[in-house]
């Protein structure tokens, strides 16, 4: 097992008491890339102030937490091949059985698994490849493999992972991290 620090970056309304007792908050947009539940950005506290600039336009706070990360709780689609090859391969069934009238993604393959019964996992971990553009060049961080070449390390990857209850993957120690009028000295 091994401790996370995670990130959620909320609407600013000037209402840290509110965050700091009811913290963290669920997203159940339409297009919820994992589904329903909790969204944290992962390590990276770089790439919750990209999603405060570009979806709140720099009103925004940014909670910070520690959690429990195990792969026999979380489904994660960016370190364990394992999980990649079961995503994979529940793909290929479900398009070889005409089970979407549309094509799958991510959010629709994963809510079919949860309605099978037979997830297990309370939360899922992947990064959007390619979710920040060339557009908002100050938030990527790549290393070339070659300088001459295109291919590259992404250092600082938009890695979320969506936890699927408020208390799941022992979730803990809420602390507000952005604006830092919220962070010094705030008392509720």
């Amino acid at each position: 097992m091994e401790i996370k620090e995670l990130y959620q970056t909320l609407k600013d309304k000037g209402n840290p008491d509110i965050i700091l007792n009811n913290a963290p908050f669920s997203c159940s947009w339409e297009n919820t890339w994992l589904g329903e539940g909790y969204y944290f950005w992962d390590t990276f506290i770089e790439n919750a102030h990209w999603w405060g600039e570009v979806r709140y336009r720099n009103r925004y706070v940014i909670c910070k937490y520690l959690c429990d990360f195990d792969n026999n709780v979380c489904f994660d689609l960016v370190g364990n091949t394992s999980h990649l090859k079961d995503l994979s391969d529940c793909v290929e069934f479900l398009e070889k059985e005409k089970v979407f009238k549309k094509k799958p993604t991510v959010s629709r393959v994963i809510t079919f698994l949860q309605n099978t019964g037979q997830f297990k996992y309370q939360a899922i971990r992947a990064c959007g490849i390619n979710s920040i553009s060339g557009s908002n060049v100050k938030y990527i961080y790549r290393l070339k493999f070659e300088s001459s070449k295109f291919q590259y390390l992404d250092c600082k990857p938009p890695i979320q992972i969506c936890i699927l209850k408020k208390d799941g993957m022992n979730l803990r120690d809420l602390k507000i991290e952005f604006p830092e009028e919220y962070c010094t000295g705030y008392v509720v």
